[in-house]
């Protein structure tokens, strides 16, 4: 099981995969959605957190790439928009609004919520 982190914010991304991984998840991680597509077609991930704004390629495009590529990735959105709403391209790939978390988490146990449905979904934890 393995989760792949999109975010441009380093520090974010930072904090992220170090907090993931100290509840012993295996994280990868890249700053932009250009460098996660080149990253999947080596790798593979569970599950993705993407961040909606990204520098050339939006999140939302990032995630249906991402799925037709790799239909069993799970994903969780990570966005500092309060107003953002699920695209219904994105809906289609049974993505919604409890798959939305706003920047700064602040309750970081809500993540690893999220992320242990999402697997336990899969792999049954």
């Amino acid at each position: 099981m393995r989760i792949l982190v999109v975010d441009d914010e380093q520090m974010v991304r930072e904090n992220l995969v170090d907090y993931l991984e100290d509840e012993g998840l295996d994280v990868i991680s890249v700053g932009s959605a250009e460098e996660a597509l080149k990253l999947m077609k080596t790798e593979k991930a569970d599950i993705a957190i993407v961040d909606m704004r990204l520098p050339v390629m939006h999140g939302n495009d990032l995630i249906i790439h991402l799925k037709a590529q790799h239909p069993d990735m799970d994903f969780i959105i990570h966005t500092g928009s309060v107003d953002y709403a699920v695209p219904p391209d994105v809906k289609a790939y049974g993505i919604s609004s409890d798959n939305v978390l706003l920047k700064p988490v602040a309750d970081m146990d809500l993540f690893i919520q999220k992320i242990r449905t999402l697997f336990g979904n899969k792999y049954d934890i």
